[in-house]
């Protein structure tokens, strides 16, 4: 049986960052990490803190993953489209 006189700090949940990256990224990552972020608080409860350090950091790395999919379509898009739109003004196709 644990120690539970003197838990450790309950690990941050991210779950704002979670909402953000589903709303403003990528919505498959950012659910995955709210589900973590979910975890967090429930296994801190139970005192299995082990298990809501590892859903923390778990939700922290899926928000990041979303945000970094989230720039690296937006860098594809732009290089794409905008070296469209310089190939047709250097051809003059206007």
């Amino acid at each position: 049986m644990e120690n539970n006189t003197n838990p450790p700090p309950k690990p941050d949940n991210y779950l704002v960052w979670a909402i953000l990256s589903t709303v403003f990224c990528c919505i498959p990552t950012g659910i995955a990490s709210i589900i973590f972020a979910s975890k967090v608080n429930e296994a801190y409860a139970r005192g299995e803190y082990d298990e809501a350090a590892k859903a923390s950091k778990n939700a922290k790395m899926w928000a990041l993953i979303g945000a970094g999919a989230s720039v690296l379509v937006w860098i594809i898009y732009f290089a794409i489209f905008g070296f469209a739109i310089l190939g047709g003004l250097a051809g003059g196709d206007f």
